[in-house]
Order: structure tokens, then sequence, then C-alpha cells
């Protein structure tokens, strides 16, 4: 019932939201052009003709003009970790792929200046904010960001922990050069 409930929550929500997000530019083949693509996209509103929100309190203000009553009921209703974790793969997608964070966005940018840069926990932040707005909870987006701040140090500690050596190899110096006899 409650795969039910979240699989029509998601079809109500795409439904509504109709815009979905294309290429505004061609993807960049230098690091320098990729710059020049990311400090221009950062400044604009609308990116590929979405609108793009400039920070947490827009973001909340879009995703309501963005859904009707009827799915922010069954939004509100779930946990919040089913909040952030079920609805990555639909809503979570959604917004990091129209609100440009993998490309970059003034919303990502924003993000990434409070502390959260992968584009994944960009868009979970940012349904999370949402969902604790919606059942008039503090949003306490530092808890949030310090959450996603954590994760990834722990991620990366456990990376250089277990990493392994793929091939040990040994290079034998030359033998030293046996001057020249005639």
């Amino acid at each position: 019932m409650k795969k039910k409930i979240i699989a029509q929550f998601l079809w109500i929500l795409l439904l509504h939201i109709s815009t979905y997000a294309q290429q505004d530019q061609p993807p960049a083949e230098t690091s320098k052009q990729y710059l020049e693509n990311y400090k221009q996209r950062i400044q604009q509103t609308q990116l590929a003709g979405q609108y793009i929100p400039k920070d947490l309190p827009d973001a909340i203000n879009e995703l309501n003009k963005l859904t009707d009553e009827a799915s922010r009921v069954k939004f509100k209703n779930m946990t919040e970790q089913d909040a952030g974790h079920k609805l990555y793969f639909s809503l979570g997608r959604w917004i990091a792929t129209n609100w440009g964070f993998y490309e970059g966005s003034r919303m990502s940018h924003y993000l990434k200046e409070v502390g959260i840069s992968f584009p994944e926990d960009q868009a979970i932040s940012i349904i999370l904010a949402w969902h604790r707005t919606l059942n008039k909870k503090e949003i306490n987006f530092k808890e949030i960001r310090d959450t996603f701040v954590e994760k990834r140090k722990k991620e990366h500690e456990a990376r250089l922990t277990n990493k392994q050596t793929i091939v040990k190899e040994e290079i034998k110096k030359a033998p030293a050069a046996v001057g020249n006899k005639q």
C-alpha cells in the first residue's frame, strides 16, 4: 500500500511538472571553457527555459508552485527518511537535472557556498527542507548540511583506508654502464 501511494505521488508530481531540462549549450571541451560556462550559468535566472531558484526559500516556493495540493499532502505525510531516500530517484533527479546541478546554476552555486557540493546531496537537501517546511518544522539547514558533509568525509576516509594496490611493480635500475674498452 505504501509503495502504491508513493508511486501515485510520483506520477502526479511528474504530470504537473511538465518542463524537462535540455542542453542549453554544448559540453565544455576544456577546463577553461567549463569555468567560463559555469560563471555564465550561475548568473542566469533561467536555463533551458526552466526557472532556477536563487536560494533555499525560493526553491521551496518554486516546488510549492509546481505541485498541486494533493501531491503536497502525500509528500508531507511521508516520513522524512522516505522523503529523502525514496524520492531522490524521481523528484531529486528532476531537481538536479532541471535546476542545473550537474553543469552549475545559481541554485547549485548557492548550495556549494553553504557547503553542499554533490548534486545528489544538493537535491536531497532541498527535498528535506521542503518536507520540514510542509510539516511546519524548523528547517535547520545547518543540520542537513552537516549530515552531508560528514557522510562525504566518512566516504573519503573509507576510500583511503580501503584502497588496494592494483599492481605492484618493481623497477630495477639498469646496471651501471661499464666504460667503452676497445
